[in-house]
């Protein structure tokens, strides 16, 4: 049998990409969830949205048993007030504006309320104190990356844990912050400290597989591999697997790429681009069956996709 070219496949990267929910023009929607310094959800928050400038408008949410919350904003281009109260609390004010067209996801802290000033020498009013610091300078990290501010929220989220080494949720942001900027071994480290408190938390997990893989730590990048497609399925997941596969084929250990290509599948058995890369693969190593069988439910997937010609193609050619 002839050979399968893999030239056309050596620039091969499929970008993130989750389909989300239809909106009409100018919406936007935004899921929120509130926690306290500890990382636990606040049930019963009441959170008011107004318009400034427009006394009329106002939208008032409560948020559920696990802190959430969830806000349609039927014109996504003007900026919002948001105000979060519950009783024990300081409240929480500042400036939201929406995703046109999509869906914004954001988190709030809430900081304890203050409390009779405790002796000028106590301990315990120290750590309180360092508690609601960290609280308020991991919420002035949270309106510097809605601005774009990387670096500027990056420095926050580090005085945060400063202040309190405890706030799980600055590590989390700030291993992707770190993965964004290439700082993979500082990644590495937030992401397995959100992990040793929230085993098998998906956005860890990926973000430590992501660090791994930019720093060239095979092993780690594969058990974390592994531990995604258990933990977290779904379409992000497979795309990253995906593109592993994709490095192994091109490389031709196709053994490795079969084997990424299979996890894949099992992370999100709708991708059509998994079902054409177990096609070119399984012909590679010379398994036409197997090839045929994935070739087949790649056309079925996407009968008019991009491969969908090639596909055509290889399955005449594996006929014969």
């Amino acid at each position: 049998m002839t050979r399968i070219h893999r030239a056309a496949l050596t620039a091969l990267v499929l970008v993130l990409a989750i389909a989300g929910p239809l909106f009409a023009a100018g919406e936007g929607r935004v899921l929120g969830t509130v926690t306290d310094g500890q990382n636990q959800p606040i049930q019963g928050a009441k959170v008011l949205v107004t318009l400034p400038g427009v006394a009329s408008f106002k939208q008032e949410k409560t948020t559920d048993k696990a802190g959430k919350f969830t806000l349609l904003i039927l014109d996504a281009t003007k900026q919002y007030m948001v105000r979060i109260e519950k009783d024990g609390f300081q409240p929480f004010e500042e400036a939201l504006k929406p995703k046109l067209e999509d869906t914004m996801h954001i988190s709030y802290t809430l900081a304890p309320a203050q409390e009779a000033a405790p002796a000028p020498d106590s301990t315990e009013a120290k750590e309180l104190q360092g508690k609601n610091a960290a609280v308020a300078a991991y919420n002035e990290g949270v309106g510097k990356l809605k601005a774009d501010d990387k670096a500027g929220a990056m420095a926050k989220f580090e005085e945060a844990l400063k202040l309190n080494p405890d706030l799980v949720e600055a590590y989390a942001v700030l291993a992707d912050l770190y993965v964004d900027q290439k700082k993979y071994p500082q990644a590495v480290a937030a992401a397995e400290r959100v992990l040793q408190a929230k085993p098998n938390d998906p956005g860890a997990l990926a973000a430590l597989y992501d660090a791994a893989l930019g720093m060239g730590d095979t092993a780690k990048a594969e058990a974390t591999m592994s531990a995604l497609a258990q933990n977290a399925p779904g379409r992000e997941t497979a795309i990253r697997i995906l593109n592993k596969g994709v490095a192994d084929f091109n490389a031709n250990r196709m053994p490795e790429a079969i084997a990424a290509f299979e996890l894949a599948e099992k992370a999100d058995p709708t991708l059509p681009k998994t079902q054409y890369m177990l096609g070119l693969a399984y012909a590679n190593a010379d398994k036409k069956d197997q090839a045929k069988e994935h070739l087949a439910k790649y056309l079925e997937m996407e009968p008019n996709g991009e491969d969908a010609e090639t596909a055509k193609a290889m399955l005449d050619e594996l006929k014969k």
